[in-house]
């Protein structure tokens, strides 16, 4: 009986662990998609601040 209930307590521990990687998943899933668009934005201005700076400058423009 003792081994029963040792199992059971294994069982629902994994089942909990489980759990909280199912939740801790979805949540970083939603966090990716929220910031997901102003990443975008962010790293297109970057890439542009990066590669257009350069050109305008060696151009004589700046």
């Amino acid at each position: 009986m003792r081994k029963n209930i040792e199992h059971i307590n294994d069982l629902t521990n994994t089942i909990e662990y489980k759990t909280q990687l199912i939740g801790r998943n979805e949540r970083l899933t939603s966090g990716v998609r929220e910031t997901r668009l102003k990443g975008i934005l962010i790293g297109f201005i970057l890439t542009c601040i990066v590669i257009l700076l350069p050109i305008l400058y060696y151009k004589g423009g700046i």
